[in-house]
């Protein structure tokens, strides 16, 4: 990018924030229509700065930047609402998401649709749903935005829809394919599949299975670094499935 580019009253959520300098911050952005941006808050930690309590994971906020580059200046940050309260398992999930969200979603990428999924997660968690199920379908969503989504709507190789009594192996670049004897490759249950393309995920077999699917096929992208909230967040999902 050699224009330069102005950008006021962004609706943003602040993915991960750093020190810089001796009183600024390298903070993460993922905003409604410019994607996940890289900005510098200039003086956001000086004590009286009232930028500090306000450029914190799930705030929403609005915010006005300058950039030439791929790094940007914040000029302006407001509150667009209430902070979502998170605590416990539900702000654990938080870091997870956004973590998930800063691997893979490239910088200066424009996708709404990420925005809208990850703030409905938020939503979500905030209202104190539970935190297994809400983890999933934001996956899936993700997933979808970003363009790896399953095709979960039939059988890959003969376009049949899924059936609730086969069982199927699902690779990322396929879709599913009814099992026969594949031995040494995970299968699901059709029903298990059928669950979570239509986002119903009510019982506690849906949910495990969808965890494995998802797991495997976000490990396909994230590659071989894993995740720093995945360690933690492992005890939380292992507690109950329901949660």
């Amino acid at each position: 990018m050699s224009e330069r580019e102005e950008v006021l009253l962004e609706r943003a959520f602040v993915l991960h924030h750093r020190p810089y300098r001796n009183t600024s911050q390298l903070i993460d952005c993922l905003t409604s229509q410019y994607g996940r941006i890289g900005l510098v808050a200039q003086g956001s930690r000086v004590a009286k700065s009232n930028r500090r309590a306000l450029l914190q994971p799930f705030v929403p906020l609005v915010v006005s930047w300058v950039r030439r580059g791929e790094l940007g200046r914040l000029i302006h940050v407001e509150a667009g609402a209430a902070s979502l309260e998170l605590s416990g398992d539900h702000l654990l999930a938080g870091f997870y998401v956004n973590e998930l969200v800063l691997r893979l979603l490239a910088r200066s990428d424009p996708n709404a649709e990420v925005y809208s999924c990850y703030s409905e997660c938020l939503q979500g968690l905030a209202s104190g749903a539970g935190v297994a199920r809400t983890l999933r379908l934001f996956e899936l969503a993700l997933l979808r935005a970003l363009g790896y989504g399953l095709g979960l709507d039939c059988d890959a190789q003969t376009g049949e829809p899924l059936r609730a009594q086969d069982t199927y192996i699902v690779e990322p670049e396929t879709g599913p394919v009814r099992a026969e004897g594949a031995g040494g490759v995970p299968a699901y249950r059709g029903k298990d599949l059928i669950s979570l393309r239509e986002r119903s995920l009510e019982d506690p077999d849906s949910l495990r299975a969808a965890r494995a699917l998802l797991g495997r096929i976000l490990d396909t992208y994230l590659g071989e670094r894993p995740l720093k909230s995945r360690g933690v967040f492992k005890e939380i999902v292992d507690r109950g499935f329901n949660r």
